[in-house]
C-alpha cells in the first residue's frame, strides 16, 4: 500500500517502549499523555501490555480508528476528549489533526458518529474523518487505511464529514498504483491539452450528466456541450454519452486528480458522485 509504514515502531520512527514508559513516568500526572502513549503503541502495532499496566489504562479488544483532518481546533479538541471521553478514546494528534483511537463496545457505530460531532463542534471548522474497525492486532493496516481514505478525500476535494470504507470502495480501487490505475489515467491524456474538455468532463459528471445543467454551469449553450462532447468522443475514443463510457471517463477522472490534485471530483457540495446518467 502506497506510504504505508512499518509494522516495526522502530522503523517507524516510533519510541520503543523503554522510552515510553520514560515517557508515561512523566505524564503520569496527565491521563492524556498516557492515552496518548498507548495509542501510540497500538497504532503502531507494538505490545500493549507494559504500557497499558504503567497507565492504567485497560486495551479493548476492538477499536475503531479515525483519521482526521482540521484547519483548526486539534489542539482544543485534545485537551477536551479526556474530560468527556476518558480512557475510551487514546488521541494521536497533530496540529492539523491526526489518529483516534475509540474502544468499541456496544452501539459501535453510533458512538463513532457521536465521537465526529464532538470533534465538529470543538473545533469549531470543518472536519473530514474517515474511519476504519479492527481488533488489535490488526490495528497498524487499519490506520494506514483510514489515512489512506483521508488522502482520497483530500485529493478528491470531497466534502468535510465522516466517510466509512463503504463510501470511498470505489475511489480506493481506483487509485491504487497498477496497471488498471495507468490504463485509466491514459485515457485522459488526449484532453490533457484542452482544458476546456477536461472541465466539462468535471462538470458533467458533476451535474449528474444533463447537458442543460452543464451549459448554465459553464455559461455556454447547451450546442457548445454537445460540440464538446463530441471532441472528447474523438479525442479519446470513449463516448461520454453513454453509460459505459461515462463510468469509464469518471473512473479516469478520479485516478487522474488523485495523481496530480487537478481539482475536485465531487459535486456542487463536494459529495462524492454515485449517480447514474441521465440524458437529458
Amino acid at each position: 500500500m502506497k506510504g504505508r509504514r512499518s509494522r516495526s515502531t522502530a522503523e517507524a520512527g516510533f519510541p520503543d517502549v523503554a522510552a515510553l514508559l520514560r515517557l508515561l513516568r512523566a505524564a503520569s500526572r496527565e491521563g492524556a499523555g498516557a492515552a496518548s502513549a498507548l495509542g501510540l503503541v497500538l497504532a503502531s502495532g507494538g505490545n500493549p501490555g507494559a504500557i497499558a499496566h504503567t497507565a492504567g489504562v485497560p486495551v479493548a479488544a476492538r477499536y475503531a480508528v479515525l483519521a482526521l483532518e482540521t484547519d483548526q481546533g486539534a489542539d482544543r479538541l485534545r485537551s477536551a476528549l479526556t474530560p468527556v471521553y476518558g480512557e475510551r478514546v487514546l488521541p494521536l494528534l497533530g496540529a492539523g489533526g491526526g489518529t483516534l483511537l475509540l474502544a468499541e463496545a456496544e452501539a459501535a457505530d453510533r458512538a463513532v458518529r457521536d465521537l465526529f460531532a464532538f470533534a465538529r463542534r470543538v473545533a469549531h471548522g470543518p472536519v473530514a474523518a474517515t474511519v476504519v474497525s479492527a481488533t488489535v492486532p490488526a490495528l497498524p493496516e487499519a490506520t494506514d487505511l483510514a489515512h489512506d481514505l483521508l488522502d482520497i478525500v483530500r485529493r478528491l476535494g470531497y466534502a468535510p464529514r465522516l466517510y466509512e470504507f463503504d463510501d470511498l470502495a470505489l475511489e480506493y480501487q481506483i487509485t491504487r498504483p497498477g496497471p488498471a490505475n495507468e490504463y485509466l489515467r491514459s485515457l485522459l491524456n488526449p484532453l490533457l491539452p484542452h482544458d476546456d474538455l477536461l472541465e466539462l468532463l468535471r462538470r458533467r459528471v458533476c451535474d449528474n450528466f444533463t447537458r442543460r445543467a452543464t451549459a448554465r454551469a459553464m455559461h455556454v449553450h447547451a450546442n457548445t456541450v454537445d460540440y464538446r462532447l463530441r471532441r472528447i468522443k474523438e479525442l479519446t475514443g470513449i463516448d461520454p454519452t453513454e453509460p459505459v463510457g461515462l463510468w469509464y471517463l469518471q473512473s479516469a477522472l478520479i485516478a487522474h486528480t488523485y495523481t496530480t490534485d487537478a481539482g475536485p471530483v465531487a459535486d456542487g457540495t463536494g459529495r462524492p458522485i454515485r449517480r447514474q446518467p441521465q440524458h437529458t
